[in-house]
């Protein structure tokens, strides 16, 4: 891994990390004292891979081999592990899009049977994600005059560039 690489690395595992612990305490959850927000570890690799077989699993994802390939080449990705207690609730993946102009969340999956989180998974995620891009215009592009609002950032999380481009060519 080159220099500038390892850096980005720690610059954006620490943006990450500063959001996750802030949230945490955000949370509109009762019980959010049980919950725990972390980047994606070995840990949550290891019980992520006991839900390949679960019957009710609804994606094929491989989130041990998916994962270490997401992030080396995306050190500006978007990551995060959600527990409950002892418990791996879910797992979420995303990153810039390519214009800078978003953020992608691509990958967000949980716990298939007896979540204790069942139905937050995506709230957490979607907060965590919103935390960054409040606390950090720059995350997603490295020039802040190209960023924009925050505001306007966080309202189309879910629309990327290429879907925007694809509703544009319609048009045309």
């Amino acid at each position: 891994m080159l220099a500038t690489h390892q850096d980005a690395e720690r610059r954006y595992e620490s943006l990450r990390e500063m959001a996750r612990n802030s949230i945490g305490n955000e949370l509109p959850y009762t019980d959010r004292s049980n919950i725990h927000l972390r980047g994606i570890c070995q840990k949550a690799l290891l019980q992520a891979k006991l839900w390949d077989n679960d019957p009710k699993r609804l994606v094929d994802w491989p989130w041990d081999s998916g994962y270490q390939d997401y992030s080396y080449r995306n050190p500006k990705r978007f990551e995060l592990a959600t527990w409950y207690g002892n418990t791996l609730a879910g797992l979420s993946l995303g990153r810039p899009s390519y214009a800078g102009t978003r953020l992608r969340l691509e990958f967000i999956e949980s716990r298939p049977s007896s979540s204790p989180l069942k139905g937050r998974i995506v709230p957490i995620t979607i907060s965590v994600a919103k935390k960054i891009l409040r606390d950090n215009p720059m995350y997603i592009n490295d020039e802040p005059s190209v960023v924009g609002s925050t505001d306007s950032l966080t309202e189309s999380m879910e629309e990327d560039d290429e879907t925007a481009d694809r509703k544009s060519s319609k048009r045309s």
